[in-house]
């Protein structure tokens, strides 16, 4: 399932995390000799706009990742287990390639697979009159492989998501796509926020699929 979030939504989202859990809004997947950026003002350090069509040279934030400190310490590739999959093995691979791109060392990234968070992957602006949903996440970990405690802030935060919005068949807000409707819409249900709620029915059309 989907959750459409605007800006002033994130907000709600990211003063209800950091007091609930004590989160830190990470601004970077890069420490400084293992130490995290962090945002100091995390509701002044949210972007203005919802990540829109990609322009060259221009940086788009398409993730809010709230580090869970209450839970374990911010974890690097430094001190990384090998991976053990072949999925892992080209993960790394890859993950290596884009920081030498970078100018990056490895050993500085964060390790997503064992540092305590929650992230928020942020709804898009497909254009000034369209939005698609995002969806809250956790670490890259399935989910039965999540330490007890993320698991639970996870749930809770999306409970309170949930509580707050307004539970929508996407389809009837785009007539472009109308006609593909599945007959039971499963996980597209889109849940929206009370702000992006207020530009749906303002006319703004939402996107069925988050991917």
């Amino acid at each position: 399932m989907g959750d459409l979030l605007a800006p002033g939504d994130e907000r709600d989202f990211t003063a209800y995390v950091c007091e609930t859990f004590g989160a830190k809004l990470l601004l970077s997947d890069v420490t400084t000799d293992g130490e995290p950026r962090l945002a100091a003002d995390p509701l002044a350090a949210l972007p203005k706009t919802l990540p829109g069509p990609a322009k060259f040279g221009f940086h788009q934030v398409l993730y809010l990742t709230f580090w869970l400190p209450s839970f374990g310490p911010v974890r690097t590739l430094a001190d990384a287990p090998p991976p053990s999959s072949p999925h892992d093995i080209v993960a790394r691979r890859l993950t290596n390639e884009a920081a030498e791109a970078a100018g990056q060392s490895t050993r500085d990234l964060i390790d997503f697979t064992r540092t305590p968070m929650i992230v928020l992957r942020r709804s898009t602006a497909q254009s000034s009159r369209r939005l698609a949903p995002g969806t809250l996440g956790a670490m890259e970990l399935p989910s039965a492989a999540l330490p007890t405690e993320v698991r639970a802030a996870h749930g809770k935060a999306l409970r309170w998501l949930r509580k707050r919005a307004v539970k929508t068949d996407p389809f009837e807000h785009c007539p472009e796509v109308a006609h593909r409707r599945p007959k039971s819409l499963g996980p597209l249900w889109c849940w929206i926020q009370p702000e992006a709620w207020r530009m749906v029915e303002s006319g703004t059309e939402v996107w069925p699929w988050n991917a």
